[in-house]
């Protein structure tokens, strides 16, 4: 017994120590002593546990994160110390069994130990050889090793803890937190097994060559800094940063080739479309040439994983506003067809917009997930958790939810001016719960955001061409017919030559907007009315009234400006009443009353009471 004791001691104090003088196995050692005091605490019964476990937590958080840059810059993993150990444990526990020893358990333990540490660390190579040489993705060598770590002498060591004394019993259980804890860490590092792609470019171009390469011509050995990979990031950014314009000669191209088939889409707006996708382009040309020059300058470590989400985030973000892009271009010219055939132009206009609405949804559920959030619990949480949260604060949310769409939605903005909820004024300041509004008579009002968006909403200030002008011009009935048909053509023509007044097929979304992309529009919505354009021109004899023969005049000022559309509006009474006043019969009417008597009655004098005479 004692001799075996002491050679058992001796071959496993031999494997620690070559086994805990390297960085990574204490950094794994150190984790699976974080898992068992997490595992005595939450057993315990203490008020003060909930502190203890997120110190630890987070504690073993910040190791996690260092495991990748260790894993890729250590060269021993151990592997030929793990299979003398092993070799050793084996044989001795042959020795044992065939003897019916005791104490095999223990030397069956120990060997299963062994066994996990040599499917660990083995994995650990191999993530360590695919970044170095991009063999192969590190996604199977990390799920082949969780299977196999979970199998690994399971079976064996449940049947070792029937009757088992208490030291086996922890010993037991010591094993099983290891297997947990291996387990758990290769699961984190599948999750993040995109740091360990990142080699791709440096060993498909050889980049690492090249700045060896360069750092031995430059001789620059005692220099604590890497001239070569200074130099390489410097021509990385001089490349990325004028790609974007190779790119969008390419792009234009391209997009030629899938339009050539459309005689009616002009050249202005296939290069508008190009303009409109160059800059997310461009911008995830930055971000890439960015995310390249920190890999390059970490190698052979990998980046740190919070940098590594933070770019997630700038990709996903990128990518939306690419696709929306792209949606926005190409996409319109697609479904303005699709309109034009089917005359659903309200069902396709709400398409896109269900579109845009699902990018927007996948882009924030991609940037929380970079961010750590579990999706899935996140909508659970919404559900069943969130329900009595909901009824607590329904109206404080409500205003929340409401100012977010207030401020996203084209609805209204700060300096409009509105009519909501029985208040007319100028909007000051859209806040989180509440609109301020300024009204004409210089109050103050404060109005919850759930509420304006409940109510219609009028909002003057959407209009770029067109301020109504709306009157009656009443003519005597003194007017001949022929006078009435010049002034009324008059009036026409001077309307229609008056620079103040908008002009139908002039003071149009479709000649005045920048964007090509309108005309396609159209075809789903009027975008007159969307952009805020007016341009009727009606002058017609509208009635006939108790005192004057009415003439309609119904038209739209181009400014919008109250002091400008009232100059106008004044100019045009003007020239109306000059336009009237050339005529000798015809004049405007004011109002009267003529009254009618068919016949007088008979009117008889008396002068006295026995002398009558009639009159």
């Amino acid at each position: 017994m004692m001799k075996f004791t002491l050679k058992f001691l001796l071959i496993f104090n031999l494997f620690c120590s070559v086994l805990l003088c390297n960085e990574l196995s204490n950094t794994s050692n150190k984790i699976i002593s974080l898992n068992s005091q997490l595992s005595i605490i939450k057993e315990q019964k203490s008020t003060t546990k909930d502190g203890d476990i997120a110190i630890l937590e987070d504690e073993k958080n910040e190791l996690l994160n260092r495991l990748p840059a260790l894993i890729t810059s250590s060269n021993d993993f151990n592997q030929t110390h793990l299979r003398s150990y092993i070799k050793a444990l084996s044989a001795e526990l042959n020795k044992q069994t065939k003897q019916s020893n005791p104490n095999a358990k223990e030397v069956q333990i120990a060997l299963a130990n062994a066994q996990l540490d040599q499917i660990y660390y083995y994995a650990l190579s191999q993530i360590s050889k695919a970044f170095k040489d991009y063999s192969k993705t590190p996604d199977e060598a990390l799920i082949d090793a969780i299977t196999q770590i979970q199998i690994s002498n399971y079976q064996e060591l449940k049947t070792i803890s029937t009757n088992a004394t208490s030291q086996i019993e922890q010993e037991l259980i010591a094993t099983d937190l290891k297997r947990q804890t291996y387990s758990e860490i290769l699961n984190y590092l599948k999750e993040n097994s995109e740091l360990f792609d990142s080699s791709f470019v440096l060993t498909s171009l050889n980049l690492q060559h090249i700045i060896d390469e360069i750092n031995r011509i430059i001789n620059l050995k005692s220099s604590p800094i890497n001239i070569g990979k200074i130099i390489i990031i410097s021509l990385i950014f001089i490349f990325f940063i004028l790609l974007p314009r190779l790119a969008s000669l390419l792009l234009y191209r391209v997009f030629i080739a899938l339009l050539k088939r459309k005689k009616d889409i002009s050249v202005e707006f296939k290069e508008q479309f190009v303009a409109a996708i160059k800059l997310p382009v461009a911008i995830f040309f930055v971000i890439y040439a960015l995310n390249l020059s920190i890999i390059i300058a970490y190698y052979p470590a990998t980046i740190n994983i919070e940098m590594s989400k933070y770019f997630g985030i700038a990709y996903s973000v990128v990518v939306a506003w690419f696709v929306i892009g792209v949606l926005n271009g190409y996409g319109i010219v697609i479904l303005s067809k699709i309109a034009e055939k089917s005359g659903r132009k309200e069902i396709v206009n709400l398409i896109i917009k269900v579109l845009y609405f699902i990018i927007i949804i996948i882009a924030i559920l991609v940037i929380l997930s970079k961010i750590g959030f579990d999706i899935s619990t996140l909508i659970a949480s919404l559900g069943i958790g969130g329900l009595a949260v909901a009824f607590a604060t329904k109206d404080i949310i409500a205003n929340f939810f409401a100012s977010i769409v207030l401020l996203f939605d084209s609805s209204l903005s700060q300096g409009d001016w509105i009519v909501c909820a029985g208040i007319e004024g100028t909007v000051v300041e859209i806040g989180l719960r509440k609109t301020t509004i300024r009204t004409f008579d210089n109050a103050l009002v404060f109005v919850p955001n759930s509420k304006i968006m409940s109510e219609s909403i009028k909002n003057w200030n959407r209009r770029k061409v067109g301020r109504q002008i709306k009157m009656h011009v009443g003519l005597s009935y003194t007017t001949s017919p022929k006078s009435i048909r010049n002034c009324i053509k008059e009036i026409k023509e001077m309307l229609k030559n008056h620079p103040g007044i908008a002009q139908t097929g002039v003071d149009t979304a479709l000649n005045n907007a920048n964007d090509a992309r309108i005309k396609y529009r159209q075809s789903m919505v009027s975008m007159d009315d969307l952009s805020g354009y007016k341009n009727n021109l009606f002058v017609v004899l509208d009635q006939f009234s108790d005192s004057s023969i009415d003439i309609l005049i119904y038209c739209f000022s181009k400014s919008v400006v109250w002091g400008e559309f009232l100059a106008v509006k004044e100019d045009v009474m003007l020239k109306i009443m000059e336009i009237v006043e050339r005529y000798d019969d015809a004049s405007f009417a004011f109002p009267s009353q003529s009254i009618y008597v068919e016949s007088i009655p008979k009117i008889q004098i008396y002068k006295g009471e026995n002398d009558d005479k009639q009159i």
